[in-house]
């Protein structure tokens, strides 16, 4: 019997049980601290700059005080689902974020203030983040977790389709601070009512995990994990990729109109980047629970290698639109990969706390990325180079996951160190 044979029952089993989770990891992501943010600032860089007379590289930096505080949220969230489960975890994040976009739409003028915004969206928001949402599916699917993964993660490019378009409307409609409002009320009268009905209570999640869980062992703690090589490597990796697409992500947009693109192509672009990501998660998610990770994402890599290319010359609108579908299909690596490769390499035994700890790695380049990305502007009068030093990180990024090797047989390299 293939090992096919023997895994789709198990698998089957696991999505009926399971499968309105991962719905509603797609739905809860739209409104996470790690993917609102660098979504949607683009949309408020022109209006902020006409306002507030702001550069554009100074309006980027926010994102530094939003995603790059998960260097410090990450942590926090992993110990937080640990200590009061992942129902109240989420919830918490997500009226968090409501409340601080809510800080958002009576902002004055004073940068200060935007940057207090966008960190407290990160310190508020951090129990709805990706910390969170992929444990709850790691937990729960193992048969084919890839896939679960892809398709729950998926809500990234969910929120890259649908949150620059709410707030571009609303803009037009009430100006940035409407915009604001419009996403503090999907965040609050739309994903929380669904997270409170769906999401398990504390002792209904540790039932259904143990119904779940069947003999896949849970190797390593977060004290062992931190001291074996591949955790570095694949956080080095991961920092490596992230710092490319989590500094094109909030800067497609300017960088599409300096070519002399319209604002609603531009936005046109930034959904088809969105969609590819959807697509991305959920093929690579299926490809990963056949073939190895790391050669699916390198295979992956070289294609949003080329699409940096492009984007850093001069071509036609369809060539850029190409350009954006690789980057986003990349960005499928970025935390179901990530989240597939922490439980092969390290187990389920501390998950939550290993994975949060890679996400460092995750945070921290994305809180430079955008800001690098918009001063390099700034200072060279164009997004070529830093599109260009993109190409290269990518290529680094598929170098250092393939180093990983072969997945270790955990019952054996079992430890509790």
């Amino acid at each position: 019997m293939s090992d096919d044979d023997r895994t789709t029952p198990a698998a089957a089993g696991e999505w009926r049980r399971n499968g309105h989770l991962v719905a509603l990891t797609a739905a809860g992501l739209t409104c996470a601290p790690t993917t609102l943010p660098p979504y949607t600032i683009g949309v408020f860089v022109a209006p902020f700059t006409h306002d507030f007379g702001w550069s554009r590289g100074a309006i980027q930096t926010a994102i530094l005080f939003s995603t790059g505080l998960g260097v410090l949220c990450a942590p926090l969230a992993g110990a937080m689902i640990r200590r009061f489960g992942l129902r109240r975890t989420i919830l918490a994040g997500l009226a968090g974020i409501a409340l601080a976009c809510l800080c958002g739409a009576v902002m004055q003028g004073a940068l200060w203030q935007l940057y207090l915004v966008y960190a407290l969206m990160a310190l508020l928001g951090a129990g709805a983040g990706g910390i969170g949402w992929t444990t709850l599916l790691a937990e729960r699917f193992t048969a084919s977790r890839g896939l679960a993964l892809g398709i729950g993660l998926s809500g990234t490019g969910l929120c890259a389709i649908l949150m620059p378009q709410v707030a571009s409307i609303s803009m037009a409609a009430w100006g940035w601070r409407g915009a604001y409002v419009a996403l503090a009320g999907i965040a609050l009268l739309i994903v929380f009512p669904l997270c409170a009905w769906l999401l398990p209570t504390r002792r209904q999640e540790a039932a259904a995990v143990m119904a779940d869980r069947v003999a896949e062992p849970g190797a390593f703690t977060v004290k062992a994990a931190v001291r074996h090589w591949r955790f570095w490597m694949l956080g080095a990796s991961t920092a490596c990729i992230y710092l490319a697409v989590g500094g094109a992500i909030p800067n497609l947009v300017p960088a599409l109109t300096d070519k002399g693109i319209s604002a609603r192509d531009a936005a046109t672009v930034m959904s088809i980047f969105g969609g590819a990501i959807v697509v991305g998660r959920i093929a690579i998610g299926a490809l990963v629970d056949r073939f190895w990770a790391s050669a699916v994402a390198s295979v992956v890599l070289a294609g949003a290698t080329i699409g940096a290319l492009v984007l850093s010359g001069d071509a036609s609108f369809t060539s850029y639109a190409i350009a954006a579908a690789m980057l986003g299909m990349v960005t499928g690596t970025e935390l179901d990969i990530i989240g597939f490769l922490t439980a092969r390499y390290f187990g389920l035994a501390d998950f939550a706390r290993i994975y949060a700890r890679v996400y460092i790695f995750v945070a921290a380049a994305a809180g430079v990325a955008p800001l690098i990305f918009g001063y390099l502007s700034d200072l060279t009068g164009s997004y070529r180079a830093p599109f260009l030093i993109a190409a290269g990180l990518l290529v680094a990024g598929a170098a250092g996951l393939l180093s990983l090797g072969r997945y270790p047989d955990l019952s054996r390299a079992a430890t509790t160190g």
